[in-house]
């Protein structure tokens, strides 16, 4: 998915926000802006959204000095997810699907976006995930490819999220199959590295890779051969969340292993998935 002329507030945007998470001056905040906007005539007008955010949010953290500014807040949504589980399990335990059901509760997790959604409300939608359907659903297909996987790759997202997606890979692995799950090498944005994957107990459950790379969304070209292995490998590939959408929908029209799982939180992706704003999707490219 290339980038669009309304993908550059959406980077301004996320730059005011990774200044939020931290303490400094309003006067340093403001020259960190005028310095990463000298940036965007730099960036590939053909290129990723993620690719090209990743550029102007490694600037941020460098020009403050920083290398985590969400460190702490990913920390809060971490705990904020796993006081959820003990009830999400149980919804998952007594519903008709359990499945379906952990892939809903996974996607109601992907509202917990800093980079773009300041102010989140995590309980409510997980109420609203599960009332509402996917607005593209290619559930019935990947039952049908289910039968004949035997591993399975999710490519994680967000901190918080973290936590969700393990309920989703437990009802994975009763089914026998063997789930690999993937997080950032390095810190960007709230998305999730192995510290997270270990706080959650990812780690206890599941076997969990680094993707080798600090780009938002997967960008195939700078991950780690380990990664490139399980990934060539998988017999299916969920995708969970937008930057990862971005990175690899123009790859998911030809790999059919790959499912996109995710909420449409821009008026962008929400157009390239043919959905409206806000609704989420289960679905292939």
């Amino acid at each position: 998915m290339n980038v669009a002329l309304d993908c550059i507030p959406c980077y301004i945007k996320q730059t005011i926000n990774t200044l939020a998470q931290t303490e400094i001056y309003e006067e340093q905040a403001r020259e960190i802006i005028y310095q990463t906007l000298s940036l965007l005539p730099q960036l590939d007008p053909q290129g990723i959204p993620a690719e090209n955010s990743t550029i102007i949010l490694r600037k941020v953290n460098e020009l403050m000095g920083i290398e985590d500014p969400f460190h702490s807040a990913k920390q809060e949504s971490n705990d904020l997810a796993l006081k959820l589980l003990p009830q999400l399990k149980e919804r998952i335990h007594q519903s008709l699907d359990p499945l379906f059901m952990s892939l809903q509760i996974a996607v109601a997790g992907n509202i917990i976006d800093m980079g773009i959604l300041k102010d989140f409300d995590v309980e409510g939608s997980i109420g609203e995930a599960i009332e509402k359907s996917f607005a593209r659903d290619d559930y019935e297909v990947f039952q049908q490819r289910l039968k004949e996987a035997r591993k399975i790759l999710i490519l994680g997202d967000n901190s918080g999220e973290i936590a969700f997606d393990r309920l989703l890979a437990e009802q994975l692995s009763k089914l026998g199959i063997e789930v690999t799950y993937a997080v950032k090498d390095q810190p960007i944005l709230n998305d999730a590295t192995m510290e997270d994957a270990a706080y959650v107990g990812m780690t206890d459950q599941f076997r969990v890779i680094s993707n080798g790379s600090g780009f938002l969304g997967t960008i195939l070209k700078d991950c780690s051969e380990e990664f490139k292995q399980v990934y060539q490998k998988a017999d299916l590939v969920i995708s969970k969340g937008q930057a990862n959408y971005e990175s690899l929908e123009a790859l998911g029209r030809e790999d059919r292993r790959l499912y996109f799982l995710l909420r449409a939180k821009c008026e962008i992706v929400a157009k390239d998935l043919g959905v409206q704003l806000g609704e989420m999707v289960f679905c292939r490219s």
